[in-house]
């Protein structure tokens, strides 16, 4: 099993080869061709002396290539130290930079042919060997140096200059990454309401059911037929590491589940919430599978449209749960450090689904103010303004012009496109609590009770959201 990540393929500090010109253009992939001799220069240094960890700087360095080998014959005492001939072209350049095997070098150095085969040169050093040297020289696009990996795909986003050469960069990630086993290209954009993309399968097994691992959950979902970006895992682990243990999660566009799956696997009661039918048989799959065997928490799937699911869910419940523990002393006690988060990532639209917000807002308003629990709303939008906060803010208040500027805290995600920015806004409702007006009034409301019988109250949680 792969864990998904986004990947930019840098080759280590490898020694300059130049590839035959015969490459350039490539389109179908002959692994013979890249069959050359070069010389290098060696030293034969005793086992006991060798320091490679120390010497790497200056060592040849090739992929699935060793530099120390045997001696011919072979020799129980003395190893052969293959070094980089872009660095070490003389006696006196090794001694400079390796002075402790100076007696070695008078010795044995010299030089020596080895045959470098494709199996030997990095990703990026075939795809550059291959592509024209004036692809991409007015303007900057991927080459194929950069794809996201999930689970056993790796996906490129090629652009039409690269299509051409489409098939050899899937096949040349297919043979370096062993766990690799398909590769797909991107045909279209994201759909707006499945927010799924036709895929092109270049490479491998025709296979886009994927298993992958993020926030100690396993997820399982069709990458074909399903919105997954794991460039947005650091983010969910942001949100994930703020929530705790009782807190009550909405996710209104939820995808496969990568908030609600870890959130019901710290302790929250979730509701998740997608569109696509997909998306949401995917969801219920990595919530079963993953929910904790002792857990005493539930989660609720749902399969309808963002606006209607705040309309007819969260709203309500949220409602009927912040009355139930204002009329419990128990739950109020053991719940009042916890909060109500919701959750909407679909940055191109979400924030014009907090409309619904806006009148719900203005009506029960005293009633409103005694509940307990803030409600901490992650909205995810993009921006191209050059004041990114000042945008959003304006945006925001005019789709809901009751919230204050002391309620809003916007913060940079990752950038998506030049000038873009995906952008996360939290609105915090209804805090207006503290830790000694709750004791206070849990003192005052069991009073007579204490009076009379003396209670177990049930030991409080102070955890922090420090991390916000």
């Amino acid at each position: 099993m792969c864990r998904f990540s986004y990947k930019f393929i840098r080759s280590l500090r490898n020694m300059h080869i130049k590839l035959p010109l015969s490459l350039k253009g490539m389109t179908k992939l002959d692994r013979e061709q890249f069959t050359q001799i070069i010389t290098v220069p060696y030293v034969n240094i005793p086992v006991e002396c060798i320091q490679t960890s120390k010497w790497k700087n200056s060592l040849l360095t090739l992929h699935s290539f060793k530099n120390v080998r045997d001696l011919q014959p072979i020799s129980k005492t003395h190893k052969q130290v293959l070094f980089d001939p872009d660095i070490i072209k003389t006696k006196e350049d090794i001694v400079k930079i390796v002075p402790s095997i100076e007696k070695y070098v008078e010795k044995s150095f010299d030089f020596t042919s080895i045959t470098l085969t494709y199996a030997n040169y990095s990703i990026d050093q075939v795809i550059k060997a291959i592509l024209p040297d004036d692809l991409g020289k007015d303007k900057p696009i991927n080459t194929g140096s950069g794809y996201s990996l999930v689970g056993h795909i790796a996906h490129f986003n090629l652009k039409d200059a690269v299509l051409p050469y489409k098939h050899i960069i899937a096949q040349v990630v297919l043979d370096k990454l062993p766990n690799v086993k398909t590769v797909v290209n991107k045909l279209h954009e994201i759909d707006s309401v499945y927010r799924n993309f036709e895929l092109e399968i270049l490479a491998g097994e025709p296979n886009t059911i994927v298993k992958c691992r993020e926030s100690k959950a396993i997820f399982q979902f069709d990458f074909a037929k399903v919105y997954w970006n794991p460039r947005l895992s650091t983010e969910r682990e942001r949100i994930v590491n703020i929530l705790h243990h009782n807190d009550l999660v909405f996710d209104v566009f939820a995808g496969v589940g990568p908030f609600v799956v870890p959130a019901l696997m710290v302790g929250c009661t979730v509701y998740g919430n997608d569109i696509n039918p997909e998306s949401f048989k995917w969801m219920t799959i990595n919530l079963k599978n993953n929910q904790p065997k002792k857990s005493s928490n539930q989660y609720y799937v749902f399969n309808i449209d963002g606006r209607e699911f705040l309309q007819t869910i969260v709203l309500p419940r949220i409602e009927n749960y912040q009355q139930e523990i204002k009329n419990d002393n128990e739950k109020k006690w053991c719940l009042s450090n916890n909060k109500i988060v919701i959750l909407m990532n679909l940055p191109e639209i979400a924030l014009t689904f907090l409309d619904v917000l806006s009148e719900w807002l203005s009506t029960n308003i005293e009633e409103k103010e005694q509940w307990i629990l803030p409600i901490h709303i992650y909205c995810y939008t993009f921006s191209k303004a050059d004041n990114r906060d000042e945008d959003i803010r304006m945006r925001l208040k005019s789709i809901l012009p009751i919230i204050n500027d002391e309620q809003i805290t916007c913060r940079f995600v990752r950038q998506v496109a030049p000038n873009k920015d995906m952008m996360c806004v939290r609105i915090i409702l209804f805090n207006k609590k503290n830790t000694d007006e709750i004791l206070s009034t849990e003192k005052t409301n069991n009073k007579d009770e204490e009076e009379e019988e003396e209670e177990e109250v049930p030991a409080k949680r102070f955890k922090q959201d420090s991390s916000e």
